[in-house]
């Protein structure tokens, strides 16, 4: 098998990019043809009824949520202690 020069790999490549690139766009073209309603941009559902929050954002907890994690966290680190106490 014959090496290729790299310099000529590349440009077989970009040849072949280039025609990919042509094939998808008339792809493109029969897509919008056929569904005019999605255009050339890409464009969003109509309607959604689905509302989204912003990332990290959280529900605050209510004051019988944070009493319920508060005994959780006690029980835990008491025998989180004890079990440190019994090893010693």
């Amino acid at each position: 098998m014959a090496k290729i020069a790299s310099a000529e790999l590349r440009r077989l490549a970009i040849v072949g990019a280039r025609a990919r690139l042509q094939e998808l766009q008339g792809e493109i073209a029969a897509l919008v043809s056929a569904f005019p309603e999605i255009g050339r941009s890409g464009a969003r559902p109509v309607a959604t009824s689905i509302k989204r929050r912003k990332p990290g954002r959280k529900t605050p907890m209510t004051a019988a949520e944070r009493k319920e994690v508060s005994e959780r966290m006690k029980r835990y680190w008491a025998s989180r202690r004890a079990t440190k106490s019994a090893k010693k």
